[in-house]
Parts: structure tokens; sequence; C-alpha cells
């Protein structure tokens, strides 16, 4: 009896350490979450399955200066977004006047059930945020644009894979759509998340003019890149036919007559000749490309360099901005939620009905 008591007793200690185990293990980052928020300020976030925000950056240049002297990345999501709606509050870019105001939210998962649920999560935030200020704001799906709508169906993908995809675009200098449409949202989210800041700063102002002198530098050498692609090609296609013709040679050698070996021994020595010389120049096509792909990243590099440059001297006019918006509103936002706080529990059912009766 005392032995089966000690076998059940060992049982269940293995059954604890393999739950503490599992416990221990680290988050998959297949659980992060891709949100973008647009108020108008629009900005995007990336967060883990626990709701903290992993990743924040502006989408416009109004979210830029939302951003500006916020630090988003470490917070949970409630507070994130408690904070992203206090300051859009404060800078006027939601209007305190206004009858009703409305939130877009997108969200995106390698889990659909996990994107689901962070966008349902995003919008009670938001809805929370809106409440506990006794104002008349609610959050809302995002809805994409007919046109938008359409180049997502016609790559057979949803609107927000193709909005994911065209933003890792813009901090992957060499990343092309097509290559980006054949990824993972996981694969998408770890380029946002790992590209470097210098990678991701360039002045919402000045991303056109920057992604338009990008796309020059990519027209330029992207006929080059496909020009060698296509010759090394053609000559690997060619190898392989030498490569086949060798193997049935040396296999005819084995089968072959004594008479007939020296005639086929000469004839695999032509053909090992021709693989050789189709190597070598396989190899120096590929050294030229190296070169030419080199020429083609340092230009890059350097546009971005240029536009940094740029970027630097708008950060401190960006810091300025949010100053004298902040000044600007600062008594009305002060007086308006004065006047909330006395209505606001007459005030939260009401809200509470009308953000429940949302299309």
């Amino acid at each position: 009896m005392k032995s089966m008591k000690w076998i059940f007793s060992f049982i269940f200690i293995l059954g604890g350490l393999f739950i503490l185990a599992s416990c221990a293990q680290p988050v998959s980052a297949q659980d992060d979450t891709y949100i973008t928020v647009d108020i108008n300020p629009s900005v995007e976030l990336i967060v883990n399955r626990k709701e903290i925000v992993i990743y924040a950056n502006p989408l416009n240049e109004d979210g830029e200066v939302l951003l500006a002297e916020l630090e988003l990345v470490g917070l949970p999501l409630d507070e994130a977004l408690d904070l992203v709606i206090q300051t859009a509050i404060e800078l006027g870019y939601i209007d305190i006047d206004a009858e009703e105001t409305f939130v877009s939210i997108s969200a995106i998962s390698k889990n659909s059930e996990m994107g689901e649920k962070m966008r349902e999560r995003a919008k009670e935030h938001i809805n929370n945020a809106f409440k506990n200020r006794a104002m008349m704001g609610r959050a809302e799906d995002k809805g994409f644009t007919p046109e938008f709508v359409a180049e997502a169906e016609s790559y057979g993908v949803t609107p927000g894979f193709l909005f994911l995809a065209k933003t890792a675009l813009i901090v992957d200098d060499e990343l092309t759509l097509e290559t980006a449409l054949t990824m993972s949202v996981e694969e998408l989210q770890a380029i946002l998340k790992d590209a470097k800041q210098d990678m991701r700063e360039v002045a919402q102002a000045l991303k056109d003019e920057f992604l338009a002198a990008r796309q020059a530098l990519k027209d330029l050498y992207m006929p080059q890149f496909e020009a060698f692609e296509a010759e090394i090609a053609a000559k690997e296609a060619e190898l392989l036919v030498l490569q086949e013709q060798l193997a049935a040679k040396q296999a005819e050698l084995v089968e072959a007559l004594e008479e007939n070996k020296a005639t086929i021994e000469a004839e695999i020595q032509v053909i090992e000749a021709d693989i050789t010389v189709l190597e070598s120049e396989i190899a120096a096509i590929n050294v030229e490309f190296a070169a030419v792909r080199a020429e083609f990243v340092t230009a890059l590099h350097a546009l971005r360099d240029e536009f940094h440059a740029q970027t630097a001297a708008l950060r401190e006019q960006i810091r300025n901005l949010v100053q004298s918006r902040r000044q600007m509103h600062q008594e009305r936002v002060n007086q308006f939620f004065e006047a909330r706080e006395a209505m606001f529990e007459q005030m939260k059912e009401r809200i509470e009905n009308w953000q429940k009766n949302r299309p």
C-alpha cells in the first residue's frame, strides 16, 4: 500500500513539474496581433498574447504628432489605448464638442481567433476610455475603401493582410509587394518589430517623397537584377543538361565494350570541360550580380541617410507643434472634464447603451 502511495505521489510531482514547465514556455510570436487605430491620427501597434504593446508606430503625420511624447511599448493594451485617447483629446484631434466620435480598429494575427479576440478587446478598451470620460465615443471595425478591397481581392488576401504587407514595405527597402504577399502574418510582423529605429524614422511629411525616390532607385536597378537572374537561370539550365549528359555517358562507360571505352572517355572529358567553363561563367555572373546589388543597397542607405537628416530637423518642429496644440486646447479640455465629472453617473448608462447599439 505504501508503495502505491509513493507511485501516485511521484506521478503527481511529475505532473506538477510538467505544468510548471509548460507555463514557463515563452509565448509564441504567432500569437502577436497587429492592430491599427484610426482617429484621425492613425497608429499601428503590435501586442502579444498577454496584451502588452511590443511595437508602436505612426501611420500618418497626425499619428507622428500624437506619438511624439508617448512611450507605448511595454504598456498593457488598455493603458496604451487610454493614453492614445487622452492625448488625442488634449491635442484637439478628438473634438470635445462633437456629438459623436468614432475610432476605427483593425486587427490581424496568424491565429485568426486571436486576431478576432484582440480586435474586440481593443474596441472594448476604447469604449471604456470614452465612457470613463463621459464622452459619446465608440470603437468600430475599420472599413477599407472599395478600391483597396478590390486590390486585396485581386491578390486573394484580406484587406487587413494587404495593409500589413504594404506597411512592411516601408521599413524593408528590398522587400517587394509580390514577396510580401507570399509571407505569413508572423513574418510580416517580424519585419516591423525587427526593423531598426533608423529604418522606421522617416518623418511622415517626407514619407511619400522618400517612397517615390526609393521606387526610382528600384526602377533603375530591378531590370538589371532581372537580367542577371535570367542569364543565371539560362546558364544553370545548360549546366543541368550537361550534367545529365555526363551521367548518361558515365553509365554508358560502365556497360561499354573495352574497344569503345576510349571514345566514351574522350566524350566525358569534353563534357566535363564544358561543365567547368559553364560553372566559371555562372560564378563570374554571380560576382557581377553581387557587386550591382551591393551598389543598390549602398544607394538605398544613402537615400535613407538623406531623409533622416531632414527628419531630424522636423522632429523639433513636431515637438513644438505638440506643445502649441496642447496649450491651445488645454483650457477648453479642462473645463469640459470638470463639467462632465458632475454628470458622469447620469451619462454612463446612456453612453453604454449607445456603444452597444453600434452597427
